[in-house]
């Protein structure tokens, strides 16, 4: 405006320009400087929710301080560059016509000016029009590298600014594709990529919890009076079966719930959360010795308070149906888990009974972490190639672009299979699957493999062990052929084929059934692919030692560590309750320590559960690792476990973490409270599967 002003008073653009930028220049400056220094708190936050604030402050000031650059540069250059065109064309018209009325009369006492500024200055004035476009592009592009994603990681891609994989870093995250199974990031900073996935807001800043307790509908409403006006007991505290202390859970989680036990028959519980810098803590008061955090606040504390200590305090009373106390308030019982600054990305598949055919058979069921539920992924009747004798999905493994399972089925002779398992095509066979190679595939036993480094057209292979050879099969030919194991005279069984492709270890023992490890003793060793050719067999150090038997291996997705499970001397590994889960470095088939899970541990205060004598079982990781902001690396682990107190097994998933020193720390279980409790859940896979989303309620 203040441009046009002197334009109509009869100075050139370029002049108008120039007197123009002299005025507003301080007021732009004061203006961003002052909004710039307010934002500098936020920037540098520190406490509860420092992360999330951290991203919000950086993204302010980055784009703040991007648009000062455009109003003093782009805006300048880009009104004298019109209006030297506008003039132009003015011009031309004017004499092609010999009307000067034809012009605006304000520009009648400006022609001279105006066309000598065209004949004799125009060169110098688009140079320096040039010139101030240039430098404002280059604002725009440092800009954008100030938004620029962080490394790649586990929950998805696309365009948009985003932060370190998983955490809410500079720049915000700027959606694109959600991955796989996972819960699409807030785009602090960003906006969604074209084409991406939903985007979910951002919750409001949590820096304190509510003021007023939580009573939820199973406790009476005078409950916290109940607790605050009875003098307490001095011992009975309840034991906390979840979380146990020390407790690692992923950004997407399910809601937390807080599994009790009363010592004495108490029925109502007091259930306190407390955060360093929180002026008050979070009370519920409930009936329920299994209550989960609201879907609300869950939100906002996986948000917010991500990184650091949450303390629960536990206490229990008995108050009959009039709200009477009955047996006063006990001690206090005390826990803590902390929200990871990353989420567990992918699906998990597993093996549990299914109704099918008119009775319970073993079938495939799935959901993906922080789903409240689970579905029917493959039940044996969807299976297009399976015979009439075939009524059970046994051991599956993920082919690599989800889209199907490699399984065997029984109960007879648990040959090997494979089905698509997406919507629309459940059971059949995969289009790029060769009829021969299918013939193949179905006279071998065992737990099929795969890699994702030979997973392309022409190169799709899965491995089998059958009775102790070592097969691969070219699934979309017609090629086959065994790997060579030179030094090692024992049966191979349940191989784990390296995400790169390079190698594969395997179990080799003296005792097979159907394709798998029957009894020890048996140790994991690793030979390399070669191009379907195999060689050296070679020992994995910890994960072959003499007094024990290890079995069911498995890569981390960066084929750095290897898990597999472990009993002590020659034990049988089927469903054995003295088995734990181990880790070990891979090394490039070198190995290294074995090291015991913590996860293999129930809670303290259960003493009547300890491992060995838990059945922990059959390891299988997240298909992703990520590094979040502070230099950490998070892994995460799922398998079966018989601790519930039943003999059915149910599914854990829990964290593993490397820091920048190269450090492994280990954390206890989550259990997955949205599984069936009164199924036995055994053998999970995770993987980035294509099942739908599950919608609860």
């Amino acid at each position: 405006m203040l441009s046009a002003s002197k334009r109509h008073r009869g100075a050139s653009a370029v002049d108008a320009v120039k007197q123009a930028t002299l005025v507003r220049l301080r007021p732009i400056l004061m203006t961003s400087f002052a909004f710039l220094l307010g934002i500098m708190p936020l920037v540098f936050a520190s406490g509860s929710g420092a992360n999330g604030r951290h991203s919000m402050g950086t993204a302010l000031f980055g784009g703040l301080l991007e648009s000062t650059v455009l109003n003093l540069f782009f805006t300048p250059a880009l009104y004298l560059m019109m209006e030297s065109a506008r003039e132009r064309v003015a011009a031309r018209r004017a004499r092609r016509r010999g009307d000067r009325e034809l012009l605006p009369s304000w520009t009648a006492s400006a022609t001279r000016p105006l066309r000598a500024c065209i004949r004799s200055g125009s060169e110098r004035s688009t140079m320096r029009a040039k010139l101030y476009l240039l430098v404002a592009v280059g604002a725009i592009g440092a800009g954008c590298m100030f938004k620029k994603a962080g490394p790649s990681g586990a929950v998805g891609s696309g365009s948009g600014g985003g932060g370190a994989s998983g955490a809410f870093g500079a720049g915000g995250r700027g959606g694109g594709a959600a991955g796989t199974g996972g819960l699409p990031q807030p785009p602090i900073g960003g906006f969604g990529g074209t084409g991406g996935g939903p985007v979910i807001m951002i919750p409001p800043p949590l820096t304190d919890f509510p003021a007023d307790p939580i009573v939820d509908a199973t406790a009476p409403a005078n409950a916290p009076a109940l607790f605050d006006g009875t003098a307490p007991r001095a011992d009975g505290a309840p034991c906390i079966t979840s979380p146990i202390p020390g407790t690692l859970m992923p950004k997407n989680w399910l809601r937390p719930r807080f599994d009790l036990t009363p010592a004495a028959g108490e029925n109502l519980f007091e259930i306190d959360l407390t955060v360093s810098g929180f002026a008050h803590p979070l009370r519920i008061f409930t009936g329920n010795p299994n209550t989960a955090l609201g879907a609300d606040l869950w939100n906002q504390m996986r948000n917010w308070v991500v990184d650091q200590p949450i303390t629960v305090m536990v206490r229990a009373m008995r108050a009959d149906a009039t709200g009477a106390v009955q047996l006063a308030p006990s001690a206090a019982a005390a826990t803590t888990f902390a929200i990871a600054p990353v989420e567990a990305p992918g699906k998990i598949v597993y093996w549990a009974l299914a109704d099918d055919m008119g009775t319970k058979v073993g079938s495939l069921k799935g959901f993906g972490i922080g789903e409240e539920g689970v579905q029917n992924v493959l039940v044996p009747s969807q299976v297009a190639s399976r015979t009439s004798s075939d009524t059970c999905v046994g051991c599956h493994a993920a082919t690599p672009d989800g889209n199907g399972v490699g399984f065997t089925m029984g109960p007879n002779n648990y040959f090997g299979k494979l089905a698509d398992i997406r919507q629309g095509s459940t059971g059949t066979v995969p289009s790029y699957a060769n009829a021969g190679a299918m013939s193949t595939i179905g006279t071998l036993h065992g737990i099929p493999a795969y890699s994702k480094a030979h997973w392309s057209d022409g190169d799709r292979i899965m491995l089998l062990s059958d009775t102790g050879t070592l097969h691969w099969v070219q699934v979309d030919g017609t090629a086959s052929g065994t790997l060579a194991r030179t030094g090692d005279a024992n049966k191979a069984t349940e191989p784990a084929w390296s995400h790169d492709g390079n190698s594969v270890v395997y179990v080799s023992g003296t005792s097979l059934i159907d394709g798998r490890l029957d009894n020890g003793p048996a140790d994991l060793y690793s030979i390399p692919y070669a191009n379907r050719a195999g060689g050296a067999a070679k020992a994995l150090a910890g994960g072959s030692d003499a007094t024990a038997t290890e079995f069911y291996p498995s890569f981390s997705p960066d084929d750095a560590l290897v898990a597999f499970t472990r009993v002590a001397n020659n034990g049988n590994s089927y469903s054995n309750p003295q088995a734990e889960v181990y880790v070990v470095p891979f090394s490039g088939g070198a190995g290294g320590t074995a090291v015991r899970l913590a996860a293999n541990d129930a809670a303290a205060c259960q003493t009547g559960l300890a491992s060995p004598g838990l059945t922990n079982d059959w390891p299988k990781w997240s298909p992703q690792a990520v590094t979040a902001a502070n230099g950490k690396t998070y892994y995460w682990l799922t398998f079966s476990s018989k601790r519930m107190g039943t003999a059915n097994a149910q599914l854990y998933v829990t964290a593993l973490v490397v820091d920048a020193a190269g450090h492994l720390t280990t954390y206890p279980a989550l259990y997955l409270w949205n599984q069936p409790a009164a199924d036995g859940n055994h053998t999970p896979s995770w993987d980035d599967f294509s099942i739908p989303p599950i919608t609860v309620g």
